[in-house]
């Protein structure tokens, strides 16, 4: 470490931030005194460019296993609480996701969902009627709600609880699909929803909602239905996306192996689209084991070895946000 002389005798900064104009690119990083500020303070940095590097700086220690999901979540919520920037808001709540879902270890994950989704809803209901921060925090408790009274809240939201939110078809399918997640809809609510909106979009809304019930005959026929060569590349991404729900991780792993033995097969049988659209869409990215990185790695040395390279490529990448993730891990003591 090089000592500076010329600050030998200055006292301490509370929050210590590099490049503080953005003036040149560079990979940031906080120390411990740094952090403990950011935990209380992060929201009421006035600067909105300090603020913003901050958040990247942030998240960026994160990823790379410097700090941890509780760490980042304490940051992120004191931040969230002053951010007025409809970007940074959209992405921060995005990374808290993947915080809690991927970076988060199987034992403490339930509680952080439970902090998480409580945070949002206070978030949503106090923001500004009609506003997009109220959208943007609405739309994130719907697609975190965990306990039962979470997701009794999340059914009110449907009803109009929220004043100011606009319940328009889009938002409708949104909460419904989240319900569906929850098993808190039935085939015959999405139905009717759907006899409302018999439109391309209503439609491919209800075939996300079928791949989204929380049993395992919902996930056979997402995985089937999108390797039918009949299926529209809307429809195909729709289920994909019923399809892989974190908090059903568990229905995910029975299809670990099935997701192998059909790569070359779908690579091979469909134009570049939709072969990369099951490859990237359908690994098992919610399945954070050591198995599945292990998995990967026997396709790759195995059926996969002499696969084109593209097709190499699309798994190796889905398998480092895997590996990523483990190390993160390690950190959530």
């Amino acid at each position: 470490m090089t000592k500076v002389v010329d600050l030998s005798a200055e006292k301490t900064a509370d929050l210590l931030l590099i490049n503080d104009r953005d003036l040149s690119y560079a990979k940031l990083r906080f120390d411990d005194r740094s952090i403990a500020t950011l935990k209380s303070h992060l929201g009421v940095l006035s600067d909105d460019l300090a603020r913003a590097l901050c958040w990247a700086a942030v998240w960026d220690m994160h990823r790379d296993a410097e700090i941890s999901t509780s760490d980042f979540m304490q940051v992120a919520f004191s931040g969230l609480k002053g951010e007025t920037d409809d970007a940074i808001v959209s992405i921060v709540v995005s990374q808290l996701t993947t915080s809690v879902e991927a970076f988060a270890t199987d034992a403490n994950r339930d509680g952080y969902r439970e902090k998480f989704a409580d945070a949002l809803w206070q978030l949503a209901s106090g923001a500004k009627p009609a506003s997009d921060l109220q959208l943007i925090y609405a739309r994130a408790f719907a697609a975190n709600a965990f306990t039962p009274d979470q997701i009794s809240n999340l059914r009110e939201v449907l009803n109009g609880s929220i004043k100011g939110l606009k319940l328009d078809t889009d938002l409708r399918w949104y909460l419904l699909i989240a319900l569906t997640e929850r098993g808190a809809t039935t085939k015959s609510e999405l139905e009717a929803e759907l006899a409302k909106d018999n439109t391309t979009t209503g439609n491919i809304a209800f075939e996300t909602a079928l791949a989204a019930f929380p049993n395992s005959e919902a996930k056979a026929y997402a995985f089937n239905k999108v390797r039918d060569d009949s299926a529209a590349t809307s429809i195909r991404s729709a289920l994909v996306s019923g399809f892989q729900r974190p908090s059903q991780r568990h229905l995910l792993a029975p299809f670990v192996d099935l997701y192998f033995d059909n790569l070359i097969t779908e690579w091979d049988s469909k134009s570049y689209e939709g072969a990369a659209k099951f490859v990237t869409g359908m690994y098992p990215s919610w399945v954070v084991s050591d198995l599945t990185v292990e998995k990967t790695n026997a396709w790759l040395n195995g059926a996969g070895k002499d696969a084109p390279v593209v097709l190499r490529k699309l798994v190796k990448e889905s398998q480092d946000g895997l590996i990523r993730a483990l190390k993160v891990q390690k950190l959530d003591k």
